[in-house]
């Protein structure tokens, strides 16, 4: 019989120190030779923030909350996951590529509290153009609490590369986690596979060792993934947190050809916590809580980092990658729901679920796994197959007004100022006001709606009857499609289709 306390044999990556792998990937960028290259950096006001300008050649957008990087090198091509410009409206999906955030999702809450963001966070540029560019971006609070953001721009002959630092130093009167910065990218999750950037997160654990998690919200929605306690969804689910290594570490993007976005923190005064946004995967970097050794000569709790943005090498990339385990998946989630893709430009008949373990390419519906309930995937009745999308509503119940679903995870993007047609067919069972299908186009979030269109009405009972809804775009660049029943009774969606028309 084996003895539980005889050491068990590790894997090599397990037995790495935790700086290991960082410090190799700072090899891969050394250069045999240096490459002399002088700069001429200067800025330009925009109404986004400020430009920054190498010469003549743009490499990104600084505003107080965040950073649009999309040059790497002067001797590289630009790196863009979208190569069209932002437009009047501009969020991650519509940046070009990578967004280096504050982290004010999981500020102090009383932070928040005391004015807006643009309010309390200032950008001052101590040097705005020459050899180097660097920019002070505060964060002052009535209490006497502070953040700071050093933002440094220059360019390294060693890499033969721009290099874009942050020195962070935040100054609190509690010692709870904060997030210092944070890793967004547009492409993360793209409406369609071919438009799909990255397909893992990749980061280096404490012990050494390398873990990846799949780019997937039907993960998300789906599991537990991001549960908290029992089957509850909130914003602590113990599966999306890892502790990272100390005193430095690393978490990127992977798999795409040649940009891989990287954030390095090559020093923390404090442990980190990373945590996969549930949304565009982005890597929130937070402090876990200080101690008594972080605390200053003025009683703050002082927290510092120091981190760096590049992009990997697509070579060290895959190595990592290969190296790199998956979550372990438990014994069995309390909460599996159904995963169904949602196409663009295709028909969707609903027939098979997404692998939640395999890279998302597409938005999906969310059906629960009770086969009786309200919202259902029904599997024996179809329009032609057996399978639809169910939506039931009794007389009094709390949705009895208004039952509806619609895809989650990337949002369908369209192109402005186009046309675009929702159609599909419906069933309905006694259903005493009507069923029908709505398009929504919106700008950024969903309550921004720009256009609205609804299809023909299904009423009371009837055989699988074709009705379709057309919205124009306009300036927007997303559209929602949504499968509604109003009143009591039951209605099967199927075929449903979403496409650009001329």
């Amino acid at each position: 019989m084996n003895n539980i306390f005889d050491p068990k044999p590790v894997s090599p990556e397990k037995g790495y120190p935790s700086d290991y792998h960082f410090a190799r990937i700072l090899d891969s960028f050394a250069l045999t030779a240096s490459k002399p290259y002088q700069p001429n950096f200067h800025i330009e006001i925009d109404r986004l923030g400020w430009r920054i300008f190498d010469d003549k050649k743009s490499l990104g957008l600084l505003g107080p909350m965040n950073a649009d990087i999309w040059s790497f090198s002067p001797f590289e091509p630009d790196e863009m996951a979208n190569i069209t410009p932002p437009g009047k409206v501009v969020d991650l999906h519509t940046v070009h590529n990578t967004v280096m955030g504050l982290g004010v999702q999981i500020w102090p809450k009383h932070w928040l509290e005391q004015g807006t963001l643009e309010e309390r966070v200032k950008i001052d540029w101590i040097k705005h153009s020459g050899s180097e560019l660097l920019a002070r971006i505060t964060a002052l609070f009535a209490d006497g609490e502070s953040g700071e953001w050093l933002v440094r721009i220059c360019y390294d002959p060693v890499w033969g590369r721009y290099r874009y630092t942050w020195d962070i130093s935040v100054r609190k009167y509690d010692s709870d986690a904060m997030e210092g910065f944070n890793l967004m990218a547009a492409g993360a999750l793209a409406d369609r596979e071919e438009n799909r950037r990255w397909t893992h997160s990749i980061w280096g654990n404490a012990d050494g060792g390398i873990s990846r998690i799949v780019h997937s919200n039907a993960l998300f929605y789906c599991t537990d993934y991001a549960a908290g306690g029992g089957i509850k969804r909130d914003v602590n689910g113990p599966w999306r947190w890892r502790n990272a290594s100390y005193p430095t570490a690393w978490v990127g993007y992977g798999a795409h050809g040649s940009f891989n976005p990287f954030v390095l923190v090559h020093r923390t005064n404090v442990p980190l916590m990373f945590g996969t946004c549930s949304q565009l995967f982005d890597e929130h970097i937070l402090w876990n809580r200080a101690g008594q050794e972080n605390v200053d000569e003025n009683g703050y709790f002082h927290f510092q980092m120091s981190v760096e943005l590049v992009n990997l090498k697509q070579k060290m990339t895959q190595d990592l990658l290969r190296q790199g385990n998956d979550p372990v998946k438990p014994k069995r989630w309390r909460q599996n729901d159904f995963a169904l893709p949602f196409y663009v430009d295709r028909v969707n008949t609903f027939a098979e679920e997404l692998d939640p373990w395999k890279p998302e390419g597409c938005p999906f519906l969310r059906l629960p796994d009770n086969q009786g309930g309200s919202t259902a995937w029904d599997q024996s009745i179809g329009h032609n197959d057996l399978c639809s999308i169910r939506l039931v509503n009794s007389p009094g119940s709390e949705a009895y007004y208004r039952r509806e679903l619609h895809p989650l995870g990337a949002v369908c993007k369209v192109i402005p100022q186009a046309r675009y047609c929702l159609s599909g067919w419906i069933k309905g069972l006694e259903i005493d006001r009507f069923a029908r299908l709505e398009l929504i186009a919106f700008e950024y979030t969903y309550h921004n709606v720009t256009a609205f269109a609804a299809s023909a009405s299904v009423p009371g009972t009837c055989d699988w009857t074709h009705v379709e809804a057309v919205v124009e775009t306009g300036d927007s660049a997303y559209v929602l499609p949504k499968f509604v029943l109003y009143g009591a009774g039951t209605a099967w969606f199927d075929d449903i289709t979403l496409e650009k028309i001329s």
